[in-house]
């Protein structure tokens, strides 16, 4: 019951609750009348099925003006905001519902449940309190409509294409690597959006200029509420250190100085997937595949400023591997500008079930980057990568090493089952050089240090301090291995995109 009145919540039909309306001035407490307000939920809409209980449960005040919400004030019950810009300060006991609007946390701010924005903006403060869940969804469209003195909630039809078409006309972005050369691939993906799970099929296909092959993958999705499952059957080239950089930017590492940060190996593998929605700060994930690998060769690729040396690339040990993966991963901001990216898994294989290989990975991988002092910019990183059980097949390892990690050491240098990396930066931005969308120069300084190792051997740590300049893509800079007689000091230059170490 909300305001005396019953609220019923239908699917295509409309329906009425009374609830209050609340007109709010700064540092005065809301004056609350009877609205009805109904709403026209889509069947298997996990967010408009929140809504729907949300607007059931009954003590809720509804806001549809602009409001400044004081710090001493304090609502017994949940919040609706309708179209509406509200600068929250006080207390609210109970959840808070955006629909079209905008809201922005002040310092002090304090909600006992949780905050949904659908359609709209959300500012948070890193001084406000938020016991539950935040859940921001500004693609989601939903339009508020006055009717007979209350208002109606709808939520706009926004149907994925039917066909989408990946990239530009199909192309994504090429990659150049030390083994595949030039790999250019083409994609698509169809979809049934008037069915209530919109079931997708993606077709990729790739062409590997430096073996003259073309592989592929395909994947059928199913989409229900809050997870998607599905089957994903592939042939490609595989690495395990995307971790270090990205595929545009390593590519063009490798093309203009010859620093490719990866090894590889080339794998069929066929996979279940099931997986969560991004709704929540954590999204979990289960795999169980398939997976007969291969080693690749190098080749002596074209460089503008590269080595004439080739970086061998290293062999993996060939078989098939039948695993279970688990995996939480997690992507949420922190205060105002922060980020914190993360992920932790465990891959679990035995080949006295199938398979060649007997073994359990456990993975945790993690990255803040935040606001320092003023304007200045935080970046920590950390990966812990280690064989649990059994040991790991090559094509399991990872490694480190060169510009983009430690500076002072080859590119890769370090491999092995067992790897631990971590950095910490810290960088101040020049405003008085700012070059429009190209952002300001900065100075920046970072302290690295990582081991990889076999279960037989023990640990040693490798460390560089680095000091230096980056302005958009481009960063030069100076490192120093504080262990080494003397120190060893190397200068170098690198391309850097947004998400690289």
């Amino acid at each position: 019951m909300i305001g005396g009145r019953r609220v019923r919540i239908g699917i295509g039909v409309r329906n009425r609750a009374a609830i209050g309306f609340a007109l709010l001035l700064v540092s005065v407490a809301p004056s609350v009348r009877a609205q009805d307000v109904s709403f026209q939920r889509r069947r298997g809409n996990a967010l408009d099925s929140r809504l729907a209980s949300f607007l059931e449960s009954g003590g809720i005040q509804v806001w549809t003006r602009d409001t400044v919400f004081s710090g001493d004030g304090r609502i017994a019950g949940g919040l609706l905001v309708l179209e509406a810009q509200v600068r929250l300060a006080g207390v609210v006991e109970g959840d808070v519902y955006v629909v079209d609007g905008d809201l922005f946390l002040r310092p002090g701010a304090h909600v006992t449940g949780d905050i949904v924005v659908l359609g709209g903006g959300y500012y948070a403060s890193g001084m406000a309190t938020v016991e539950g869940d935040v859940t921001w969804r500004p693609a989601d469209q939903y339009s508020v409509l006055p009717d007979a003195g209350g208002y109606e909630i709808h939520p706009v039809w926004d149907l994925p294409d039917a066909v989408d078409l990946h990239g530009l006309h199909g192309f994504a972005a090429p990659t150049y690597q030390r083994v595949d050369a030039v790999t250019v691939p083409w994609g698509v993906t169809f979809r049934v959006p008037t069915w209530a799970w919109q079931p997708s099929l993606e077709l990729v296909v790739r062409y590997r200029s430096g073996q003259g092959e073309i592989d592929g993958t395909v994947r059928q999705f199913w989409h229900p509420g809050q997870m998607e499952f599905g089957l994903e059957a592939e042939r490609m080239t595989r690495t395990n250190e995307g971790w270090i950089r990205r595929g545009v930017s390593n590519s063009l590492s490798y093309l203009f100085i010859g620093d490719d940060f990866r090894d590889y190996y080339g794998s069929d593998r066929v996979a279940f997937v099931a997986r969560g929605s991004s709704e929540r700060w954590w999204t979990p994930l289960i795999r169980l595949a398939w997976e007969d690998a291969w080693s690749r060769n190098a080749g002596d690729q074209f460089t503008f400023f590269g080595s004439d040396s080739v970086r061998t690339n290293p062999p993996i040990d060939a078989g098939e591997i039948w695993s279970a993966t688990l995996a939480v991963s997690s992507d949420r901001r922190t205060g105002d500008e922060g980020r914190l990216v993360g992920q932790l898994l465990l891959e679990g294989a035995d080949s006295t079930v199938a398979g060649d290989f007997s073994f359990v990975l456990g993975e945790v991988r993690a990255r803040w980057q935040t606001p320092g002092f003023s304007s200045h910019e935080v970046d920590l990183y950390f990966l812990g990568r280690t064989d649990l059980v059994g040991e790991l097949p090559g094509q399991r390892w990872t490694g480190f090493g060169g510009r983009a990690t430690l500076p002072t050491f080859g590119v890769m240098e370090f491999r092995g089952p067992r790897v631990v990396y971590a950095h910490i930066g810290y960088m101040v931005p020049i405003e008085s050089l700012r070059a429009g969308g190209l952002g300001a120069p900065g100075v920046f300084a970072r302290a690295g240090t990582g081991a990889a190792w076999a279960g037989s051997e023990s640990a040693e740590w490798h460390t560089n301090l680095v000091a230096g300049l980056r302005f958009w893509v481009l960063e030069a800079a100076v490192a120093v291995d504080p262990s080494a007689d003397g120190g060893d000091v190397g200068a170098y230059a690198i391309f850097r995109f947004p998400g690289d170490l």
